[in-house]
């Protein structure tokens, strides 16, 4: 990654935390404040790299996040860290074993829709976008980094165990834009992860 592009993404990194800063301090008296942290296991689909793809395996998803909710919806900033292991390189002609590792740290403003049910149990959808750093590590000998945009999406439902706690069951799908690897060549990563956590109100 050059330093310009680092650059650039630093300056977004911190107008984004500057934005969700702003966003809270805006928020409306009526809007109920959570913190909330999920953990559970991820699939990594195989990135390419020119002709050959990065076999990786099942690794762990760990999120962390400050909202703000108003009726049906809620507006929050979310720390996310993500490994999963790379185990091959292959292709057309080869398989080479390898027993490195890919992290993804991320920094997303979400949206939500709670579902209105009845009940206390509500089920949701949610987006999200922001910036990531993707780290490869000790794969083939070489280790790299670069950060780019990234967003998520998903679908859950929150349950009350009491009055201010929610347990939360989540699926999200999560995919950075395109990043340029060592070799030049460029390539992307997308997941598939199950998480389960708590929702705690302020």
């Amino acid at each position: 990654m050059n330093k310009t592009h680092e650059k650039t993404m630093k300056k977004i990194y911190s107008l984004l935390a500057a934005a969700v800063i702003t966003g809270f301090s805006a928020a409306p008296a009526s809007a109920e404040t959570y913190i909330s942290g999920n953990v559970g296991s991820s699939w990594m689909n195989d990135t390419k790299d020119g002709a050959y793809k990065y076999g990786l395996s099942n690794g762990l998803t760990a999120l962390g996040a400050i909202g703000m909710r108003e009726h049906c919806y809620r507006f929050e900033g979310e720390f996310g860290y993500q490994k999963n292991t790379v185990d091959k390189r292959y292709g057309p002609s080869s398989t080479i074993t390898y027993n490195g590792d890919v992290e993804v740290v991320s920094l997303l403003a979400n949206a939500y829709w709670d579902i209105y049910t009845g009940s206390g149990v509500k089920p949701y959808l949610t987006a999200g976008v922001g910036p990531a750093r993707v780290q490869f590590e000790s794969v083939g000998g070489w280790s790299e980094h670069d950060s780019v945009f990234a967003y998520q999406l998903g679908a859950g439902v929150s349950i009350p165990i009491s009055h201010k706690v929610k347990l939360d069951a989540r699926y999200r799908y999560f995919s950075t834009a395109e990043f340029t690897l060592n070799d030049g060549n460029q390539s992307r990563l997308s997941s598939n992860s199950v998480l389960l956590g708590l929702r705690f109100g302020l």
